[in-house]
């Protein structure tokens, strides 16, 4: 059970990116656009994988991940779902609870996810940050400064002044 709950930010991503495709709420958009898009990015970037090439699971982790990414994508560039720093914070809020959540399943199963309990086992970006658990504190100013840089394509372009159907 440790590590088979569906406890992983991208994990959990990948539902909240599925019910926004479902319901089309622009509230929902707006909280995973920045935690769905920064992890899902940071994950191909330095992936944790426990399988290796040609493994259905190294597919998997993959497509799962893109999956992440072209459904905030298609909300933001087809659909045209606005993102406001109002939106940055509403995502940050809701990490935080998530956080939260996670680290108690993990208090409660021995299980590591997120990477709420250590750092990863294996080389990751994680080993330039402090030891536990003050890499958790960094770990919040990273989110902010990803959170900075994916709120830039919004600044340059105008955006609807209407809301989306399913708007809070």
């Amino acid at each position: 059970m440790r590590f088979h709950l569906p406890a992983q930010l991208c994990t959990i991503s990948l539902f909240i990116c599925i019910y926004m495709l479902i319901t089309r709420q622009s509230f929902i958009f707006e909280i995973v656009y920045f935690f769905g898009l920064a992890g899902a990015l940071q994950a191909i970037i330095t992936p944790d994988l426990f399988y290796t090439f040609p493994h259905y699971r190294f597919f998997h982790f993959f497509i799962a991940h893109a999956a992440i990414i072209l459904a905030i994508l298609y909300m933001a560039w087809v659909e045209k779902y606005p993102i406001t720093w109002k939106s940055a914070l509403k995502s940050f809020a809701a990490l935080n609870v998530i956080a939260l959540l996670v680290f108690f399943i993990n208090v409660l199963t021995g299980a590591n996810y997120m990477f709420l309990a250590h750092k990863p086992v294996g080389p990751s970006i994680l080993d330039f940050l402090g030891p536990y658990p003050w890499y958790i504190f960094q770990l919040e100013f990273i989110a902010l400064f990803m959170y900075g840089l994916l709120y830039v394509p919004f600044l340059l372009v105008k955006q609807p002044s209407h809301q989306k159907q399913g708007a809070d």
